[in-house]
């Protein structure tokens, strides 16, 4: 029997207890089927890792065979051992003769799916419920058998409904695997995912190059998709700041009323940018699969008050704010003398716009607008400039979604909470670069100015993905 070349795990274990989600988690495959229900998988299916070759065909490069749980293991482990013990053939020999010998069988059919992908040589990737005690009257036959192949093996804890049981379950497997490592695929991060592939990659020597090859493919993908989402959320904070927004001057209409027919104009345009935005940065991870957005596309309208102190902590609206006003002399010295938050929150509050720290401000306060006759001679009224409380809104709305996006999964939806607070001279500088910007038109802002605001972004989301699993803080 040959070896395959081409890495191969399978993925084994009692009924309900994560290999299905295991496999979704790993591979993003929208057809693995998860269900409560014990014994939803019935036949051995492969999920696949691909490539696009030089010639543009998709080159396969890791597979996971998603298996039925053991249903029949005591029989079967008593039929191989009188097998051994009559012969001296080894043991995928042995496991071929029985796939052979009880195909069709309608007691053995569960078992037959299991052995089949492992006849060729494969890795067995062993998942087990830790939330549950381990129990060898349960477990001992299905884990015999495994170890009867011969096969290379790593046990995955699955804390399905808490951990509480990892150790019993670490104690219980240790002779009889050669790894064992905790997973949860609901809750698992991007990174614990290449950690777990990393682990696979030290089952077998020879398998150790192509699936960190795979691991180095998948990393070098996420970091141009991280670039690629910087490009988008500064061209995103550009394009709403460059917008000209204006209406003719209605005598019937005070200036509140005009400053409104601004707001929702300006409230449409920004909307449907962001919403175009989300949807670009959803495509980049290419996670095809039916489940809730990122977040509600009702985040994406910044003029809500209520979206505005989700996406914006007080530390960015009172520096935002006092950038603008006569406090920036004594922020550059806060900055530069090391105080913290509490001691310049007060310098802050000496300032002019400095009170955006303490204040809450109606969406039309975010429209700087003015009156104007234009060439034709008619009075027309235009947002002058937008408030930079938008550039930050912008930034952290859509850092929000990628953190989502990064550590998504087919099986993993959980959100994460990205912390919006910056250091304070990084505060201070993007805070004097998105007020800059607001104040110009793209003809006027510089490429420094814009490869300073890139760098910001792409080095922000960085970060966010370094968090703790669930919370980034």
């Amino acid at each position: 029997m040959s070896e395959n070349s081409t890495p191969v795990f399978v993925i084994t274990g009692a009924p309900n207890k994560g290999k299905s989600t295991f496999v979704k988690a790993l591979t993003n495959d929208p057809n693995v089927v998860i269900k409560s229900t014990a014994g939803t998988t019935t036949k051995s299916k492969p999920y696949h890792y691909y490539k696009k070759n030089s010639e543009g065909d998709m080159e396969k490069l890791l597979t996971l065979w998603d298996t039925p749980g053991f249903e029949n293991q005591a029989e079967v482990f008593e039929i191989l051992n009188d097998w051994k013990k009559e012969g001296h053939e080894r043991p995928l020999e042995l496991i071929q003769k029985y796939v052979n010998t009880y195909k069709g069988h309608p007691d053995h059919k569960r078992e037959v799916e299991i052995f089949k992908p492992l006849v060729d040589f494969a890795c067995i990737i062993y998942v087990a419920d830790c939330s549950k005690s381990f129990s060898k009257e349960d477990y001992l036959r299905e884990i015999q058998l495994l170890q009867f192949t011969n096969l290379p093996r790593i046990a995955i804890l699955n804390p399905i409904d808490g951990n509480l049981h990892i150790e019993s379950w670490r104690e219980g497997l240790r002779q009889y695997f050669h790894t064992i490592k905790v997973f949860n695929p609901h809750k698992t991060t991007f990174e614990e995912k290449l950690s777990t592939l990393s682990a696979l990659s030290h089952l077998h020597d020879k398998w150790e190059r192509p699936i960190n090859y795979v691991i180095d493919l998948i990393e070098n993908d996420r970091k141009q998709i991280l670039e690629e989402s910087a490009r988008i959320i500064r061209k995103t904070v550009l394009e709403i700041f460059d917008n000209e927004f204006e209406i003719n001057v209605d005598p019937l209409q005070d200036d509140d009323e005009h400053k409104e027919e601004l707001l929702k104009q300006a409230r449409k345009f920004v909307i449907n940018k962001m919403n175009s935005s989300q949807k670009k940065i959803n495509s980049l991870f290419g996670i095809d699969i039916e489940i809730e957005l990122t977040e509600n596309y009702e985040d994406n309208d910044l003029f809500s008050e209520t979206v505005r102190k989700r996406n914006l902590s007080p530390h960015q609206r009172g520096f935002i704010w006092a950038v603008g006003g006569g406090a920036i002399g004594a922020l550059i010295d806060a900055a530069a003398g090391g105080l913290t938050f509490g001691v310049f929150t007060a310098i802050l509050s000496s300032g002019g716009y400095a009170t955006g720290y303490f204040s809450d401000f109606k969406p039309q306060d975010l429209l700087n607008i003015k009156k104007y006759i234009n060439s034709e001679r008619k009075e027309k009224i235009k947002v002058k400039s937008l408030n930079p409380e938008i550039g930050f809104l912008v930034i952290n709305r859509l850092r929000q979604v990628v953190s989502n996006l990064h550590n998504r999964t087919a099986a993993n939806t959980e959100k994460i909470v990205i912390n919006k607070d910056l250091d304070k001279k990084s505060l201070l500088k993007i805070s004097k670069l998105i007020n800059q910007i607001s104040k110009s038109k793209k003809q006027r802002y510089s490429e420094s100015n814009k490869k300073e605001l890139f760098d910001f972004i792409h080095q922000k989301l960085i970060e966010d993905q370094k968090g703790h699993p669930g919370q980034m803080n």
